[in-house]
């Protein structure tokens, strides 16, 4: 009986071994993963600060070098993205979104996918534009599946179709004028 009761409290005492062995396992988990997830945190945030004061320090820089353009000008030249203009000047920039068209001598089996930007003199020709959405969009239409697929993958030509759009949206605008036409989705298939 002796011998039972010995071999019973062995086995109570192995059996409570790995569970201090299991707790304390747990706790070195514990303490090693806390440092482990802080020092994840605070790396990250380092990172956000960085990324946000090059942000900062880049859109300075921009605002400093943007350019003047003066009124019933239609400019040329691709100055600044839509973006940057948009976040200096969202009440001028009137834009039509995903223009799908079928280029001339595809027979529907090309197309392009554009998104483009139009920049108005002022608030009078933006209210106006927006009120003849649907000319505009004609207007895009038409000029624009007139093209070949030859004429609109020439990046050469992009100044040329920029001036032809333009004058064709000066022509039903009384308000103002068309300064410039961006295109911040060129894709063809």
């Amino acid at each position: 009986m002796l011998e039972k009761s010995v071999a019973q409290q062995q086995v109570s005492v192995s059996q409570n071994q790995p569970e201090t062995t299991h707790k304390s396992n747990k706790k070195i988990i514990f303490f090693v993963s806390i440092p482990i997830v802080i020092l994840q945190i605070i790396i990250a945030y380092l990172l956000v600060l960085d990324l946000n004061s090059k942000n900062e320090v880049s859109n300075n820089a921009q605002k400093q070098l943007k350019p003047q353009i003066p009124e019933g000008k239609v400019v040329d030249e691709y100055k600044i993205s839509e973006s940057e203009f948009v976040s200096t000047h969202p009440e001028f920039l009137f834009v039509v979104k995903d223009l799908i068209v079928n280029p001339a001598g595809t027979g529907g089996m090309r197309y392009l996918l554009t998104s483009v930007g139009i920049e108005v003199t002022n608030e009078r020709a933006f209210a106006e534009i927006q009120s003849k959405e649907i000319i505009v969009n004609d207007i895009l239409i038409n000029v624009l599946s007139n093209k070949t697929l030859e004429e609109l993958s020439d990046v050469s030509k992009r100044k040329d179709l920029r001036r032809e759009i333009a004058r064709k949206v000066d022509d039903i605008l009384t308000q103002g004028k068309v300064r410039n036409i961006y295109f911040s989705k060129f894709i063809i298939q």
